[in-house]
């Protein structure tokens, strides 16, 4: 006979959203009670399956828990391990709490029913008395995880990133095939090694706007003022990532090739100098077939051989999924309520369920960000964020500023006061040009 638990909430996926949405629950409903699933080993989602250099790409002080301070803090990029480390730490904290019971290897089936990946025992069945949290609808992929989406003939090497670090003998020439955060990671760390860059090639389907990590440094509000300034004044989307661009805002690896993408992806100065070293580079769509002598690309091909070593970096990390409301009954969905912030966002939801009871004021609060991936896409994002942004600060302005994960909270109160006051300004104005440039867009499409 199944086991039957006992829980206020079934969250599956102990990955950075889910863990963040917990944290918040049991901080402001000290009765309730999470039971968490999940398939791998430990808590920490992808960060489980990444290649060993990685590292957190925006500020520590924004990512993690609220209730705990990632690493350093500040504008810390701390390396996976140091991000693993902290979820462990955190779920034992929880779990200490006697609130959080947590059920590693073992895969969600159903109709509140769990069961584990790697014993035979029977199924347990869990009552939900209040929700079920679907902590897994963001789906993020790494390459170590899953085939890579085109052919590769025999003899060809191909390998994740996460297989470097572990070559034995230097091959002739590197491929990386992509050019997303996992790329730009690839390619600086081959030439952090020492890798010659006429040794790379890197195969870019789409170049991407990036952004200047410096700009995302904690105590940066006022920052933000130029960008609104070009928000309210921009003719066209072009017209916006130019005055953009002039200001610092984005950034592009060859100043020659008008970016087609924006993914949210960030480097800081000297890593943009050292991908600009990286002279080979294959603009010619994505990649269809790996054979012997030659890569087929969408628009042509390239000669390659059985000397060079080829890495799959072409996992869509943050694919783009189909929106749906976060608050459906006994079913809370999460999702990105701001612009390429998820866990801020998984905290802002456990808030709002823990402080409303109807879906539909709470939906209304919690509006879906889907993540950007062209240009356009970027107009949108910003001013959905905007404006929830906006209905945040209307509803619960004292939890928003003190929460870590939100960037309000890393400015001088002063300083909060004498950027909203010389915002608004801009945010009329902002708001309805990039609402204007939408349905251009629209009507263009």
């Amino acid at each position: 006979m199944a086991d039957v638990l006992e829980a206020d909430y079934l969250v599956i996926g102990a990955g950075a959203m889910g863990v963040a949405f917990a944290d918040e629950v049991l901080a402001q409903d000290k009765s309730a009670q999470i039971i968490m699933v999940d398939r791998r080993s430990r808590a920490g989602g992808h960060w489980n399956d990444a290649y060993s250099y990685v590292k957190l790409h925006q500020p520590a002080a924004f990512y993690g828990v609220r209730s705990e301070d990632l690493g350093p803090g500040g504008s810390a990029l701390v390396s996976g391990t140091e991000v693993l480390a902290y979820y462990e730490r955190v779920i034992e904290k929880l779990k200490a709490s006697g609130r959080l019971r947590f059920f590693p290897l073992c895969e969600w089936t159903g109709n509140s029913s769990f069961r584990s990946l790697v014993g035979h025992q029977d199924d347990c069945q869990v009552k939900v008395r209040r929700k079920l949290v679907d902590a897994t609808y963001m789906k993020v992929e790494v390459p170590s995880i899953r085939p890579p989406a085109y052919g590769v003939a025999d003899g060809v090497a191909l390998i994740p990133p996460n297989a470097i670090p572990r070559l034995v003998n230097p091959p002739s020439g590197y491929v990386v095939i992509g050019a997303g955060k996992t790329g730009i990671d690839a390619v600086l760390f081959l030439l952090d090694q020492g890798v010659d860059p006429d040794a790379i090639e890197w195969i870019m389907p789409n170049d991407a706007w990036l952004l200047d990590r410096a700009r995302l440094s904690p105590g940066k509000i006022a920052e933000g003022l130029s960008q609104m300034k070009a928000f309210a004044e921009a003719r066209t989307v072009d017209d916006l990532f130019r005055s953009l661009e002039a200001h610092g805002g984005v950034l592009r690896i060859d100043d020659n090739v008008w970016p087609t993408k924006y993914r949210c992806a960030t480097v800081d100065m000297n890593e943009l100098r050292q991908l600009r070293r990286v002279k080979k580079i294959i603009r010619m769509g994505r990649v269809r077939c790996l054979e012997p002598e030659s890569i087929i690309l969408e628009a042509g091909k390239v000669p390659t051989n059985a000397k060079k070593l080829h890495i799959d970096c072409s996992a869509d990390g943050l694919a783009k999924r189909s929106v749906r409301p976060v608050f459906e009954g006994n079913l809370i969905t999460l999702q990105s309520l701001a612009m390429c912030q998820q866990v801020f966002s998984a905290s802002v939801i456990a808030y709002v369920e823990s402080r409303y009871s109807d879906d539909e004021i709470m939906n209304g609060l919690c509006q879906v960000v889907p993540h950007p991936e062209f240009p356009k896409d970027f107009i949108a994002c910003s001013v959905a964020t905007n404006q929830n942004t906006e209905r945040w600060l209307r509803a619960f302005p004292r939890w928003l500023v003190g929460n870590r994960l939100s960037i309000l909270h890393h400015d001088r109160l002063w300083a909060l006061v004498i950027a909203g006051i010389r915002m608004r300004k801009f945010m009329g104005p902002s708001n309805e040009n990039l609402q204007r440039l939408m349905e251009e867009e629209c009507s263009a499409a």
